[in-house]
């Protein structure tokens, strides 16, 4: 399956890991994989832009702010993380707890 030419580095890679492990064929599952990895590089993408400007800015009155990246980051780690759990594609967790007697 070769990579999609629109991802940058971080997408390419992740598409490159996901598809060693695992076996995706169908239309959708690829799409959503191209999501994630777009998810992926607009995380690194914002998060560049903050270490060049900082985590807070003044606006146009002088009060600071957070970087208006921030809000980028956090929601496309949210649809990453969904993304991930709907394709299966997160390690399972051992049940910590046994299951209630009823």
């Amino acid at each position: 399956m070769k990579t999609p030419k629109t991802l940058g580095k971080a997408g390419k890679k992740f598409w490159k890991t996901v598809l060693e492990e695992f076996t995706l064929s169908d239309a959708h599952d690829l799409e959503r994989l191209q999501m994630a990895c777009s998810c992926l590089d607009s995380i690194n993408a914002a998060q560049g832009q903050i270490e060049q400007d900082g985590a807070f800015i003044a606006d146009r009155y002088g009060a600071v702010k957070e970087h208006p990246a921030g809000k980028v980051v956090r929601e496309n780690k949210v649809i990453f993380c969904r993304i991930v759990r709907e394709m299966a594609l997160d390690i399972e967790v051992p049940e910590s707890r046994l299951p209630r007697r009823y």
